[in-house]
């Protein structure tokens, strides 16, 4: 390629090139002010052809960085002089500082005001009056009640051994040699009796003590006390006799208005008149039985299949806890039209007993109390 004609060597005139640079024409202004603001401007610019070195155009001036620039100019240069970035970079480390600092004083504000706020809503919320507890007294501790050990049953045994100190033997001593008398041995009629009152009153049946002639007990201690008959009634079979002791022991009714038939009962008595206080075991086999005696006919008995034989009327009869239910009277043994019997015995209720013999002992003793209908309940 051939070298293209040189401009003429401005180089050589350092103020030449110095005072055009300060020559302003409306052009060179003009392209200043395109060039600052668009970039280099292409008018005058001709068409490079690869390979041809464009030659500036000869006596064109230049517009250099020493020209005075314009007021856009100076703009532009200062944001593209490294000042510029050095203002910038200390810009933004304030805008960062400020941000900073701004971030921390308003959040401290807002602390403050929360808090403020707070404390404001605790001193307007009342605090609650803390009402002291009461100190419970100490509690006595109780000394635990002793269960009671229950008490033991009697036995039948121990039941039978205190009912029979009131039960008697009664001998009714005949001057003939005929008796009516539940035995007939040498003109002795002996039968059984109880004692119903602690001042020696004795109930027994009028059968044993129909003829009166000399009458005696013998007491459940062997002793043998002469008795006086002082009320009798034939009807029901019930005699009531008085011995001059007092502080004897005395039986305990019973209720017969509520025996049953199967309820268990003892008999006690002196069978033949040689076994005192003998004691028969059965049930109670009926109730309301009726017998004709001679003349009379007695109701409302009580049936048991206890062994009572002769010698034993008069006797009690008793329940389980040792109560009298019943004065022990008659016993079938055989019947002309029905043949031979066994276990068939009848007692006086003791509501019916009760009904005479109390009235009469009120009667001997003076005392005033009303006389209880035949058969009424028991006391």
């Amino acid at each position: 390629m051939s070298e293209s004609t040189k401009p003429p060597d401005q180089s050589s005139e350092p103020g030449k090139k110095d005072e055009d640079a300060l020559i302003f024409t409306p052009i060179s202004i003009a392209r200043a002010r395109h060039a600052s603001t668009h970039g280099p401007s292409v008018v005058g610019k001709t068409e490079q052809k690869p390979g041809v070195k464009e030659e500036p155009p000869v006596n064109q001036p230049k517009v250099t960085s020493n020209a005075i620039p314009s007021p856009v100019m100076a703009g532009n240069s200062l944001l593209n002089s490294p000042n510029s970035c050095l203002v910038l970079i200390l810009l933004g480390i304030a805008f960062v500082v400020g941000g900073v600092l701004g971030g921390m004083m308003g959040g401290g504000l807002m602390l403050w005001a929360n808090d403020s706020g707070s404390l404001a809503f605790a001193e307007d919320t009342p605090t609650p009056t803390i009402t002291p507890t009461a100190t419970p007294l100490p509690v006595q501790t109780s000394t635990p009640t002793p269960t009671p050990q229950p008490v033991a049953t009697l036995s039948a045994e121990d039941i039978i051994a205190g009912v029979i100190p009131s039960v008697v033997t009664v001998i009714n001593q005949q001057h003939s040699n005929f008796s009516t008398g539940t035995l007939f041995d040498e003109g002795r009629v002996v039968g059984s009796g109880v004692i119903v009152d602690s001042r020696g009153y004795i109930a027994t049946n009028n059968h044993v003590v129909d003829t009166p002639q000399e009458i005696s007990v013998v007491l459940s201690d062997g002793r043998q006390v002469p008795a006086e008959l002082i009320a009798a009634n034939p009807a029901d079979d019930l005699a009531m006799l008085k011995v001059d002791l007092s502080g004897l022991p005395s039986i305990e009714w019973g209720d017969s208005n509520h025996t049953r038939p199967g309820q268990t009962v003892y008999a006690i008595g002196s069978p033949l008149g040689d076994f005192p206080s003998s004691v028969s075991f059965g049930i109670v086999s009926g109730l309301n039985r009726a017998l004709e005696i001679d003349k009379f006919v007695i109701d409302g008995l009580i049936q048991t299949d206890a062994a009572v034989n002769r010698g034993s009327s008069g006797g009690p009869l008793i329940d389980t806890h040792g109560k009298v239910i019943g004065i022990n009277t008659f016993i079938i043994r055989e019947s002309e039209e029905r043949g031979i019997a066994e276990g068939i015995a009848f007692a006086i209720p003791a509501a019916t007993a009760k009904s005479l013999l109390i009235p009469w002992i009120a009667a001997h003793t003076g005392e005033s109390v009303p006389i209880p209908a035949s058969g009424g309940t028991d006391n």
